[in-house]
């Protein structure tokens, strides 16, 4: 009897091993003939990741806001202040890195497009200079008489050939500004309910789902609720670490911008190991403003940078507060950023931290670990 079990519970992970390889071998198709399907649910999506990513401020929020008062109106009030001093969080910092990024990119962009002949001009004769031990390059580039003048007149042309969609950018631009309003008054509903619709959940789940496997769904999205928490949290302290260290580098070796260009860093650093090339790019572009010299030598300062934090600094914070070691981290990231794209990126780690504790959990039961269950 225990061998067929045994044999039960190998088939099955057999059959749920090969759909899964099914879907991720045509994932591609799978999600492009889903995609029109599910923008339909796309602001309910969304929401449920806000009011997720929101109830942790919130609970922050709870634990500072008066937490042992037995006041009516404190009691009463705690969440409703607590949702609104969340918001009002969110809204300060992106208020703070607003004012402190747009206004030095307006600044630059200015300068940037003034000295673009020049910059364009001096790189060309340069490498015509380095091509000389390449045949038939220096020729190439000697027969182009552009200058630079001449080359920004082009880009400028081809971006007024852009202006043919700007009503397509407009509409676009306030469909997802209509979605995340949506999606923000929704996550305000459900964290500000999660109790009773917690309980009404409960009541559902418990009517249709036999009490055996209820116990290990709940465990399963218990192990969800603190792996997604873990990881948000975790990701939004390497994110201050790193645009940290980029400011307090640049800052030292004397580069431009350097409140600037680490705040961007940090921002799009949210995005796993990726993100600070993003903002790395950017970085480059300011820095040319200023030196040629001085904009390589930046690539050079964070890509020196982004090796400690991938191998170093973020497998041990995110990857530590998630449970997952750092292989698994870069492993989950490569995958999820080759089915879903950036979004992929994002939620590849957390999705992976907790099948990984699954696993772990199901390949220990024999040594005699066995799989908790969360009690009624």
């Amino acid at each position: 009897m225990e061998n067929q079990f045994k044999y039960k519970n190998l088939f099955t992970i057999f059959i749920m091993f090969g759909v899964v390889l099914a879907i991720s071998l045509n994932a591609k198709e799978f999600l492009a003939s889903s995609s029109s399907f599910l923008s339909v649910f796309r602001p309910l999506f969304l929401g449920c990741v806000i009011a997720f990513i929101l109830n942790i401020m919130v609970s922050l929020w709870e634990k500072i806001y008066f937490p042992k008062s037995k006041n009516k109106f404190v009691l009463k009030s705690r969440r409703a202040i607590c949702i609104l001093l969340s918001f009002l969080s969110i809204i300060l910092i992106l208020y703070l890195i607003f004012m402190l990024v747009v206004p030095q990119l307006i600044k630059s962009m200015s300068v940037f497009t003034d000295k673009f002949p020049e910059l364009y001009d001096d790189l060309r004769s340069r490498t015509i200079e380095l091509s000389s031990a390449i045949p038939g390059l220096q020729e190439k580039l000697l027969s182009s008489d552009k200058t630079g003048q001449e080359a920004i007149q082009k880009i400028l042309k081809t971006a007024s050939l852009w202006t043919n969609s700007i009503f397509n950018i407009i509409g676009s631009v306030f469909t997802l500004i209509a979605n995340f309003v949506m999606a923000a008054i929704l996550s305000i509903y459900i964290v500000g309910s999660r109790e009773k619709l917690g309980r009404q959940f409960d009541k559902l789940f418990k009517k249709i789902i036999p009490n055996k496997f209820l116990k290990k769904i709940y465990y399963v999205l218990e192990i969800a609720n603190s792996t997604f928490a873990s990881f948000f949290a975790g990701q939004f302290i390497e994110a201050i670490i790193l645009g940290s260290l980029c400011a307090l580098g640049l800052f030292i070796f004397g580069f431009p911008y350097a409140a600037m260009i680490g705040s961007v860093v940090g921002l799009t650093a949210l995005i796993p190991l990726i993100g600070a090339y993003i903002g790395g790019l950017f970085g480059f572009f300011m820095i040319l403003t200023q030196s040629s010299l001085k904009a390589f030598l930046f690539i050079i300062f964070l890509t020196v940078l982004q090796q400690i934090e991938g191998n170093v600094i973020y497998p041990k914070v995110v990857g530590g507060s998630v449970g997952l070691p750092g292989i698994w981290v870069l492993a989950s990231i490569i995958i999820g950023g080759g089915l879903a794209g950036i979004v992929g990126v994002f939620f590849s780690v957390p999705i992976a931290a907790t099948l990984y504790k699954i696993l772990k959990q199901y390949v220990n039961k024999d040594s005699g670990c066995k799989l908790e269950e969360k009690k009624n």
